[in-house]
């Protein structure tokens, strides 16, 4: 201890007048050492408990109450206590204080009216407190009132007692009697300050409502400063089982699922209502409310959480400090940003406990007394009052300046300005209009499209979907436009740019969300410039699929696509968000896909990426949704039917294993690719019968209908059309017997079939399959298999024969060619090819090479050719020049929405190079 009790008592009087009443707290040595986990609510709530009538709950109460936040305050003031003990002790006190006393009224009302009983499941209702605020965040200053909210589940009514009466007349029975014995002035003093204006409709409401009631007045009366008060609800005493009901309830009303920047204008009213306020009565020095204080640290944490909360769970907590910490890990703020906010809070939430420790009263104003103003500045750990100014006021200046900066809106440019006079213009009016362009403005546009650039604006004004707007969605379009407008003229004017971008607006303007987010975001605005004018794919992308207009807030992520781990840590966090949630999956792993491909593109069509990593960056995507997938059809499976006959129950391992095949295979994904995809269990006897859930009756199924049945789930989670489209368009038609075969197929059947029944294309297709999903006995399983087939011996002529034979019946019914135009996949010299002289080279010659073997994509196949002389260096270095001219053609091509394609003098030389190693390679007798 650092003070004497004394001084403790100089800076409080509050212990001044306590301390007397409590006699062990007068030896240090009883309040030094924090209490354990739990210990403050055990005793609290047992003390509490135990009351025998209304006076002796009254005493426990108050006397619990005061003994604790003396103890409290002894051990803040000394600066034993972090601030997190003392926010978590004060919480934790009135978590106790509650539940108890809610319980002892429980079994006093339950005594004259009986157990309230729900009429729909028949089964003993409670009450539930929900604690709001900074009670909520377990973040309680020491003289706090407490903002509580009173649910119960369902109607009905009580049985056994003396006098039935309805579940709302018996609840209301009792949140009125708790209020009473926690506000009610005795001789000791109240319990706490109840604050019930937050409940709906606030005092002119109802004091207790059900769930359903609670769901329909945030469905359709919920304002949004009540998004912000729930931001911190918690649960905190009544049925604790059926707090995730509720919450389930109300979370859809807090967090949005998309990105929901409409917070941003609530919580700029909110914060210029209670600037009026501080202004009309002077609470300037006000700790909470003043410039800079408290409550403009937790609006820039909470603007956060109600924007980005519905799409990032871990956004979700009720704590300011974890939440902001999570801010700084994810980018959404810098270092500098986070060190002196978290200074901020602390020194202005400690400051605040020391002022209400002086008297025990609900203040946050800085005392005028000069004396205790000196006592404040000592117990903060300063000489002087004025010295604790200099420091608070480097706090608040900090603060403020982060809030302005994440609040304020921008001032309208010269150019935006001018640009408000078009876009507000009545365009069928030829003089009006005139007058709005201006000299400068039409400087910018090429004469000849002038007119249209006029009609493009009127057809968007006049569209269906703008003049259906509501008030609201035409105040938010018109504050976007003249900034929209802005980004578009800054680069240069772009016909081709403008009707994309207004045709995605065309699109998203009925949820004007969207709009909001583009004009709370300048960058975005840009970027949506940018990509719009280079590839139409991106713009039709976030026409489909509004939400991933997400993807434009940050230029760090944008332009910086995932590589695999990196995506499979975010599926995983993915699955844990969405639990079993079978419809939240399917509509999540979709959302989730589109944003990855759609960063990939970005990248892609500002030249920051490579080629070839394109196709390992898309490819990579799939597999990350393919673990995904398979995982959570994993999960259903076991919960529906048990573990698999031969797998150990209480730790079965899982042993799906999914095969890719063709571009997947081959990492070589483009834009549109489907999934070449073949179904597999390793491990375990097709005809073992499952073990059933304990608990659940019904068939067991054997090992080879679970896993069937566990393919066509995945197949569904995959393929099912939704609002946010399918996953992956997935063929597994290369399945053993194909069409005609077992969707899912045990391993060793899968062996046998290969090397017994295949066709030579089959063959041709095991050089490019690779094991996408499994675990690592049934990927070595197949490793192993693979590379000991590949590697048998063959007779080069027959393979080199059948392959040219594959080869040309592709040609005849695939290739596109005419005299015009060239097909780049099939057209002759083009990609497959390439493909098909890889595939020939390892099926030839894996046996004397089995490098060849290793890897599955033709670059690096071609590596190993050249390594082992197959064909000339030169040979190599022209095929794989052309191949990724070809491949990187392909992906432009995908991102202008056009076919594959090119003229006939497109390519020449690459074209040629290849028929001439096809000639040297391919024909009869030719050897590598």
């Amino acid at each position: 201890m650092t003070h004497s009790l004394e001084t403790l008592q100089q800076w409080s009087l509050y212990l001044r007048k306590n301390l007397s009443k409590f006699e062990e707290l007068n030896s240090p040595e009883n309040w030094q050492a924090p209490l354990s986990d739990g210990e403050l609510y055990r005793s609290v709530y047992e003390s509490v408990k135990v009351a025998q009538s209304d006076e002796e709950l009254r005493k426990l109460q108050r006397y619990n109450r005061n003994y604790q936040m003396c103890r409290i305050a002894l051990r803040d003031l000394s600066g034993l206590a972090e601030l997190e003990e003392t926010m978590r002790d004060c919480s934790e006190l009135a978590d106790a204080l509650v539940a108890a006393s809610l319980d002892w009224q429980y079994q006093k009302l339950n005594e004259r009216f009986g157990v309230p009983i729900g009429e729909h499941s028949g089964k003993p209702q409670k009450m539930l407190v929900i604690g709001m605020g900074k009670l909520g965040g377990q973040e309680l200053n020491f003289s706090s009132d407490i903002d509580l909210i009173f649910a119960y589940d369902e109607p009905g009514r009580t049985e056994g007692g003396r006098k039935s009466v309805s579940n709302e007349e018996f609840f209301t029975r009792l949140g009125q009697a708790l209020n009473k014995s926690l506000v009610d002035f005795t001789e000791d003093g109240f319990v706490y300050r109840v604050d019930m204006r937050l409940r709906p409709f606030g005092d002119s409401g109802p004091l207790v409502s059900s769930f359903s009631a609670l769901e329909h007045y945030y469905e359709i009366h919920g304002r949004a400063w009540e998004r912000y008060a729930l931001v911190k609800a918690r649960m905190m005493a009544g049925d604790f089982e059926l707090a995730n009901d509720l919450f389930d309830v109300l979370r859809p009303f807090v967090y949005r699922r998309y990105v929901d920047f409409t917070a941003m204008d609530s919580l700029r009213d909110l914060k210029q209502m209670i600037s009026a306020q501080v202004v009309k009565k002077g609470m300037q020095n006000n700790l909470k409310l003043g410039p800079g204080g408290i409550r403009e640290i937790e609006f820039i944490v909470q603007a956060f959480q109600l924007v980005h909360g519905g799409r990032d769970k871990q956004l979700q907590g009720r704590q300011l400090l974890p939440t902001l910490h999570y801010l700084l890990e994810k980018g959404f703020i810098e270092l500098p940003q986070y060190e002196g906010l978290k200074a901020a809070y602390y020194f202005l939430r400690r400051c605040e406990n020391r002022v209400q420790e002086w008297n025990d009263q609900q203040v946050h104003d800085l005392p005028q007394d000069p004396d205790q103003q000196l006592f404040l500045a000592q117990s903060m750990g300063f000489e002087s009052y004025g010295s604790f100014l200099e420091s608070l006021n480097v706090h608040r200046d900090l603060v403020q300046k982060e809030f302005s900066a994440l609040f304020a809106e921008d001032e309208i440019s010269e150019q935006a300005s001018a640009m408000s006079k078009v876009w507000m213009s009545n365009f069928d009016d030829e003089e009006a209009l005139d007058d709005a362009l201006s000299e400068e403005i039409l400087e910018k546009i090429p004469a000849d499209q002038r007119d249209f650039f006029t009609k493009l604006i009127r057809d968007f004004k006049q569209s269906r979907s703008v003049i259906h707007l509501s008030a609201n969605g035409v105040e938010r379009l018109n504050a976007l436009m003249p900034l929209l407008l802005e980004a578009m003229f800054e680069n240069g004017y772009s016909q081709i740019a403008l009707t994309r971008i207004l045709s995605v607006l065309e699109n998203i303007v009925q949820r004007s969300v969207y709009l909001v987010l583009l004009k709370e975001n300048p960058q975005s605005l840009k970027h949506l410039v940018k990509l719009a004018q280079v590839s139409p794919w991106l713009t039709d992308m976030l026409a489909k699929y509004p939400a991933l207009l997400d993807q434009l807030l940050d230029e760090r992520s944008l332009y910086a696509p995932l590589k695999l781990n990196a995506l499979i840590d975010e599926v995983e966090h993915l699955l844990q968000q969405v639990g079993d949630d079978e419809e939240m999956f399917m509509q999540e792993i979709r959302h989730w896909r589109h944003a990855q491909v759609f960063r990939v593109a970005a990248t892609d069509v500002t030249g920051n990426v490579h080629v070839m990593h394109v196709s390992d960056y898309l490819t990579w995507i799939a597999e990350a949704v393919l673990h995904a997938v398979v995982k959570f059809a994993w999960q259903l499976m076991l919960k529906k039917n048990g573990v698999p006959g031969g797998l150990d129950i209480e730790n079965p391992r899982n042993p799906f294993l999914i095969l890719g095949y063709g571009k997947l295979g081959g990492i070589e994904l483009g834009y549109g690719s489907d999934l070449d995809i073949v179904m597999l269990y390793q491990g375990v006897s097709p005809s073992d019968v499952a073990t059933l859930p304990a608990g659940k009756n019904g068939r067991q199924l054997e090992n080879s209908l679970f896993f069937v049945r566990m393919g066509q789930k995945i197949i569904s989670l995959m393929t099912t059309m939704m609002p946010a489209g399918i996953v992956y368009e997935v063929d597994t038609r290369l399945r053993p017997n194909g069409a005609s075969g077992l969707m899912v197929t045990d391993f060793e059947a899968y062996r046998n079939y290969i090397e017994n029944k295949a066709w030579n294309w089959e063959h041709q297709a095991m050089t490019r399959a690779r094991a996408v999903v499994g675990d690592n006995q049934a990927r070595s399983a197949f490793e192993e298999f693979r590379k000991s087939y590949l590697q048998r011996p063959r007779d080069i002529e027959t393979v080199r024969l059948e392959v040219v034979e594959m080869r040309q019946k592709m040609k005849d019914s695939l290739d596109k060619s005419d005299e015009h135009l060239f097909d780049l996949k099939q057209g002759s010299g083009g990609i497959v090819d390439i493909e098909f002289m890889m595939q020939f080279l390892v099926l030839a010659y894996a046996n004397r090479v089995p490098e060849l073997v290793m890897f599955s994509d033709n670059m690096r196949i071609l590596e190993s050719v050249s390594k082992a002389g197959l064909l000339t260096e030169q040979q190599v270095e022209q095929l794989q020049s052309a191949y990724q001219v070809y491949r990187s053609k392909y992906h432009r091509v995908a991102l202008q929405n056009e076919k594959p394609l090119v003229e006939q003098t497109c390519y020449q030389q690459e074209r040629e190079s290849v028929k001439m190693v096809w000639e040297q390679l391919m024909q009869p007798g030719q050897v590598g």
